[in-house]
């Protein structure tokens, strides 16, 4: 028998179990009585169905290290590849917009050589921005040809007055805009159009009575649309210009004016002589300008002038008569009666000082005819005016339709049927003994012509020409 304290091998791992213990330090394995009495020099073989994974101590401690490390490993290379893939992308997006600004792509990637010649296309089809252009100038933009035609000042009149200072002036752009396109379009000359200074100050958009107005809205295709848009600019304003936005098409497109004192400036409106006249006229202090106003009014009467006549009514007698009645009325007397006026004397009967001055009007006529009338003149807005007397009302019949009127009148052709009337009634001596020696040869020529028989016997050796004697 071989003593006790000497190591044995366990019978499952193999390991060396120190004498005395009864259980492997290894594997855990119970050693048992008969294994620990073995001769110590015999050594027990390795069971068939060992482990092989079992090792020593130090392989056991390896085996996490190992373990580890290859952890550390694998997240190594994730981590590369992920930065790998990024370097590649990157490069991608750098040379691609590198390729299409800077030089042609290369010949391998047609697809961005089509894109690069389709941005180019785009570019050269928009139109250029901010482009300056002079008077008469044209720009298209989007389908709308916009033309700036002129400029010019217009006046300032009692009428037109600026709003913001009395010393302002009025420009008038004068604009056309066409659509070339084949879709209707809009303009607003307030929200494309603004009038600026060389300072960057925009002048207000305002109304003229002498402007052209420009049909703003809606345009159809191949129509176009002219008129003025008018601006408030101060006089001493510099460096004018006219900036065209068009809305929601992009870009800004300038014309150049100038300065205001270089447009020339449009003329006051002619007055007309239906206008009354300037109401600046000092009050006459004297017969001889009442006379004058008569005179002048008569003579107006004799050329036929009804619209100075009716604005020289007072107010009372030009509310009697719309002014184409006047004209028609007046018009017919006229025609009616034909003669010419040869002499016209005016004597005053009342004081200035009254509120209506009587006047007799005396007028001779070149057939040797005159007319006498009273009427009456009153001052209103520092000037003479034209008063109908009853008796000229009823003449002229005020408010009764021309029709009428023409029906009313021809019952009478004697001189005095009108206060305004220029001619004597050959019809009316031809019904009297007249002859050579009272009337014209004027009216003795109409008195013979409405009677071929002659019997003022005016025309005494039958050669057809009264009084030739």
């Amino acid at each position: 028998m071989v003593g006790r304290g000497h190591p044995v091998h366990c019978t499952q791992c193999g390991s060396i179990v120190e004498a005395g213990d009864n259980f492997c330090g290894t594997c855990g394995a119970r050693v048992s009585p008969s294994a620990q009495e073995a001769d110590p020099t015999q050594e027990i073989p390795p069971q068939a169905h060992a482990s092989p994974h079992v090792s020593n101590g130090s392989n056991n401690r390896a085996l996490p290290l190992l373990l580890g490390l290859a952890a550390v490993l694998i997240v190594l290379i994730g981590i590369g590849a992920i930065v790998g893939f990024a370097l590649v992308g990157g490069n991608n997006d750098t040379e691609t917009p590198q390729a299409s600004a800077d030089e042609p792509a290369p010949a391998d990637n047609p697809q961005a050589s089509e894109q690069e010649q389709n941005n180019q296309s785009t570019e050269a089809s928009q139109p250029p921005t901010d482009q300056e252009l002079a008077v008469g100038d044209s720009v298209e933009v989007e389908g709308v040809e916009a033309t700036l035609n002129g400029v010019r000042i217009l006046p300032t009149t009692d009428f037109d007055q600026p709003l913001e200072n009395p010393d302002n002036r009025f420009l008038a752009a004068d604009l056309t805009f066409e659509n070339v396109s084949e879709e209707a379009i809009s303009i607003s000359s307030l929200l494309e159009l603004v009038l600026k200074n060389e300072e960057g100050y925009s002048a207000s958009q305002t109304f003229h009575s002498q402007q052209r107005e420009l049909a703003e809205g809606e345009i159809s295709p191949g129509q176009k649309a002219s008129g003025e848009i008018v601006y408030e600019v101060p006089p001493e304003s510099r460096g004018l210009q006219l900036d065209y936005k068009p809305f929601a098409r992009g870009g800004t497109y300038t014309w150049a004016i100038g300065d205001p004192q270089g447009i020339a400036t449009a003329p006051q409106p002619e007055e007309t002589t239906s206008s009354p006249e300037p109401t600046t006229i000092a009050p006459p202090t004297s017969d001889t300008e009442v006379a004058e106003a008569a005179e002048d009014y008569y003579q107006a009467v004799d050329r036929e002038d009804w619209a100075y006549t009716y604005a020289n009514l007072d107010a009372a007698s030009r509310a009697l008569y719309p002014e184409d009645e006047w004209y028609l009325k007046n018009q017919y007397f006229a025609d009616t009666e034909d003669l010419e006026l040869s002499t016209i004397d005016v004597v005053v009967e009342g004081s200035t000082s009254d509120p209506e001055v009587g006047v007799n009007v005396y007028r001779t006529f070149t057939d040797g005819s005159s007319i006498d009338r009273y009427t009456l003149f009153v001052q209103e807005d520092g000037a003479w005016k034209h008063r109908f007397t009853e008796e000229e009302n009823a003449i002229f019949e005020p408010g009764v339709p021309y029709e009428e009127f023409i029906s009313n009148s021809s019952a009478s052709t004697t001189a005095d049927s009108s206060p305004d009337s220029r001619s004597e009634s050959a019809s009316a001596a031809a019904d009297g003994d007249v002859n050579c020696d009272e009337v014209s040869q004027e009216l003795a020529q109409q008195i013979l012509a409405q009677n071929r028989d002659d019997p003022n016997d005016l025309d005494g050796d039958n050669n057809g020409t009264a009084c030739d004697g």
